[in-house]
């Protein structure tokens, strides 16, 4: 993949965006390591998924976020957990379902390919993960909720406003994030953590978790609440670069009231939001 133009060339520009003073030497060893990590956390998924035995030997859930769990188990008290692109986010999954002792759904994107689909989706729910598909996903995650179920949700991924999107501070450029996380903790007090699982030294996947800098209660703006999502995620991502998703158009969308010094700080993908990625568009007669 790292050899072919049409593939290189947007985890290089979204790394020159990000990482402005790396030279081109560590922005190119980067972007091949992030392409190796994306194809074993794909392998791994299958690998995985078909032995727990397996799953447990190079997975680890750390003892921080053990005692979080537990203590938020204690206390009757759903989490959402929410994850980046980073590291294994899907080997960390199964991890949570088969050792952390919650029941968890999981909001995810699937696959345009219908076999792939079916695929992937049997191998995330492998060990009892309930599997919620993004669209439209509210009424299906609040019912989740409401029967002791924590949730899995990605925060990296582009969300039109009219779908529920806001904009929030990633590297210094506005993106586009789903508010859900935001929603739901104040509808439900659900408490939200930055979770996901990174490879260590000796190659064991160990998860980590972060919890907001101040109580859910405190914030009276759903933004502000995802921004300190987004900030967390961030500090992530920029602590282990290599092993991030920069095969994204992560930086697509340009708000349209941005001035033309920020606009010119976007890679070269990039593109002023429509009026149609802000509000729906009414059917003519």
């Amino acid at each position: 993949m790292y050899i072919l133009p049409g593939f290189k060339k947007i985890p290089i520009a979204n790394l020159k965006t990000v990482f402005p003073d790396y030279d081109k030497r560590k922005i190119n060893n980067i972007a091949k390591k992030s392409f190796v990590n994306l194809a074993k956390t794909v392998l791994e998924l299958f690998w995985f998924s078909n032995s727990p035995a397996r799953l447990n030997k190079y997975t680890a859930i750390s003892p921080k976020c053990q005692k979080m769990i537990d203590e938020h188990i204690r206390k009757h008290e759903n989490i959402i957990f929410v994850t980046p692109h980073l590291g294994n986010w899907e080997a960390t999954g199964l991890k949570m379902a088969v050792s952390s002792g919650l029941d968890f759904a999981a909001i995810v994107r699937p696959p345009r390919n219908p076999f792939l689909n079916r695929l992937v989706k049997s191998s995330r729910s492998a060990f009892g993960t309930d599997i919620i598909e993004a669209k439209g996903a509210g009424k299906d995650m609040l019912k989740a909720l409401k029967a002791g179920k924590s949730m899995a949700t990605l925060i990296d991924q582009n969300t039109r406003v009219r779908d529920g999107g806001v904009f929030v501070n990633f590297a210094g450029l506005p993106v586009p994030s789903s508010r859900a996380p935001a929603i739901f903790t104040r509808r439900t007090n659900v408490k939200l953590y930055v979770g996901g699982g990174v490879r260590n030294e000796n190659g064991v996947i160990t998860t980590f978790s972060e919890p907001l800098p101040k109580p859910e209660s405190e914030y009276t703006d759903e933004q502000d609440i995802i921004q300190d999502l987004m900030t967390i995620t961030e500090k992530y991502i920029r602590r282990y670069p290599e092993q991030y998703l920069w095969f994204y158009k992560r930086f697509q969308y340009i708000p349209r009231d941005a001035d033309d010094t920020l606009k010119a700080r976007y890679p070269y993908y990039s593109s002023i939001a429509s009026d149609k990625f802000y509000h729906k568009q009414k059917h003519k007669e």
